[in-house]
């Protein structure tokens, strides 16, 4: 089982205008996205699970991920990793001058456990 990639070229953002950099970087290229019902099977394949109890499953334990997320928390799947959620709001000078209203959620996180950090590294990569 191999990954596909490509490489492509990217800029440098980060840098002043006259020191900006470009190079060639790797990029994951994936075939199709994996949806609930699909898991459902995969999860019920050769087992004595009903695929429908499955997905009905799989779709509260995300409700549930949905709800600790909203509440600030952060999920920590063991022996698979955590999501969490980031904030952002506009540029301030003085932190008392934002109120909660101006921020909002920028995006939800993920970092693997040291388990499935390992077992990546085992990852065979072909070029798309």
């Amino acid at each position: 089982m191999s990954i596909k990639y490509k490489m492509i070229e990217r800029g440098d953002y980060l840098n002043p205008e006259g020191k900006k950099k470009t190079g060639y970087y790797p990029q994951v290229v994936r075939s199709r996205t994996v949806n609930t019902e699909e898991l459902a099977l995969n999860v019920a394949r050769g087992k004595r699970l009903n695929a429908l109890d499955v997905k009905a499953n799989i779709e509260m334990l995300l409700a549930c991920v949905e709800d600790e997320l909203l509440k600030g928390n952060s999920v920590c799947f063991d022996g698979f990793g955590t999501f969490a959620l980031t904030a952002e709001c506009r540029e301030v000078s003085d932190p008392a001058t934002i109120r909660a209203e101006s921020i909002s959620v920028k995006r939800v996180t993920f970092t693997p456990s040291k388990p499935l950090k390992n077992k990546l590294k085992l990852a065979k990569f072909v070029r798309a």
